[in-house]
């Protein structure tokens, strides 16, 4: 099982909460102009605004993490088959995943084992929901 995240996005720190203003400013100029909405705007259409707004960052989340979450990777892995250390190769699979808020793209580091002749992507024992 994976490591949960350490931190309830109500908890963050000032310097993140202040930034999190910073972008929701930014985002809502780009979405309804410095002066907001018209005055005609319903707020089923602000509301649709936000979720969009909301799924694009957590797509942009998902990449990031999923990045840094790779670099674990760069080193060390054992072959699926036999066990033994596998080599690293300069071969990065690039994949789109579904995921809740839309499509997501990975970059998966490839593997190669000397003694099978396999190559593989390094992943966990299970995938979960």
């Amino acid at each position: 099982m994976g490591k949960e995240s350490r931190i309830d996005p109500s908890e963050f720190s000032p310097p993140a909460q202040q930034k999190l203003r910073e972008l929701v400013a930014l985002l809502s100029d780009e979405g309804f102009g410095p002066e907001g909405p018209p005055r005609d705007t319903t707020f089923a259409a602000i509301e649709e605004f936000g979720h969009q707004a909301g799924r694009a960052v957590a797509r942009a989340i998902d990449e990031h993490l999923t990045g840094r979450h790779a670099t674990h990777f760069q080193k060390d892995e054992s072959c699926p088959t036999c066990g033994l250390p596998a080599e690293s190769t300069d071969s990065v699979k690039d994949r789109s995943l579904q995921t809740r808020d839309g499509t997501v793209n990975l970059a998966e580091p490839g593997f190669h084992c000397p003694t099978c002749t396999r190559a593989f992507f390094p992943s966990t024992n299970s995938v979960e929901d």
